[in-house]
């Protein structure tokens, strides 16, 4: 009588299986996206700023200039807003993060930058932007709903642009990455090892699928900006300690593995060269799309 066919009830018991799980990845997903918020000055110490190549790009491909009306997503500390203040644009910045906010309206405050404290899915915009800008953001938002609402934002031959920073580089062994792998081995034994890895940034199908959905971009254009970060045994644990799976072990779990985090690069000299990638997609908004 367990199958589904001879219970009627089971069909509906695994729904609300899929359902629970459903609800359960989204809490986790809603938990890592405001974890950043929790301690935002040890985020903006910790995290690298994007290379000048990715705001190159902007300002040949998207546009990206004085004037320019820029609608950022997820705005964070304002590692991309400086930039594109910098730039001469005009920027609204949608960042839930009150204490995020609070480090990005203290370092670019000014008549040219306006910050909205609010989920971006939620918040009400005024629309018409040339460019719809996203740094190691978009992740965080829902696949089936996300590209729609930035489509409405984004002027017709207006873009979008996504980026994140990939820290490591399978493809750039390096010693220390290798013996940090047998940090995580020890206490984050479910992850993949660096050289094995494979991360959601390089996976172009998916991306180019969502930002494509609904026919309000065309093609999608990636880029690959390869280069290294220098690290201290400070600044490696800031930026490690800003790690969401790092954030969730267990209080002496997290210590330990920062202490041997920073005491890897000490025994390493002081300083490694950690290799990053910056992955940049971009799409222009397509003339009377919905």
């Amino acid at each position: 009588m367990g199958d589904q066919e001879s219970n009627p009830d089971a069909g509906a018991t695994q729904d609300a299986v899929t359902a629970g799980q459903a609800r359960s990845a989204d809490a986790t997903r809603e938990a890592r996206r405001m974890s950043f918020n929790s301690d935002a000055l040890t985020y903006r110490r910790g995290r690298p700023p994007y290379p000048d190549a990715v705001f190159d790009l902007l300002a040949e491909r998207c546009g990206l200039g004085p004037g320019t009306r820029v609608l950022e997503i997820g705005a964070g500390t304002g590692l991309a807003t400086g930039p594109l203040l910098a730039a001469g644009a005009r920027v609204l910045a949608v960042e839930p993060g009150e204490s995020l906010a609070a480090v990005l309206a203290a370092e670019h405050a000014g008549d040219r930058l306006e910050i909205s404290v609010s989920d971006f899915e939620t918040a009400d915009l005024p629309g018409g932007f040339d460019l719809a800008a996203a740094a190691t953001a978009l992740h965080w938002l829902d696949p089936a709903t996300s590209t729609a609402k930035i489509g409405a934002q984004v002027r017709p031959g207006g873009w979008l642009a996504a980026w994140w920073n990939e820290f490591g580089d399978a493809k750039r062994p390096t010693l220390f990455r290798d013996r940090l792998d047998e940090v995580y081995h020890d206490l984050l034994p479910g992850e993949t090892g660096y050289r094995n890895s494979r991360s959601h940034v390089l996976d172009t199908d998916r991306w180019r699928g969502q930002l494509t959905a609904g026919g309000y971009f065309g093609s999608v254009e990636v880029e690959i900006i390869e280069w290294q970060q220098i690290l201290t045994a400070q600044s490696a644990r800031d930026q490690w300690s800003t790690f969401p799976n790092i954030k969730e072990l267990d209080p002496p779990s997290r210590e330990e593995f920062l202490t041997r985090l920073g005491s890897l690069v000490d025994e390493l000299g002081g300083q490694v060269a950690d290799p990053r990638l910056t992955v940049v997609y971009t799409a222009q908004r397509v003339e009377g799309a919905p």
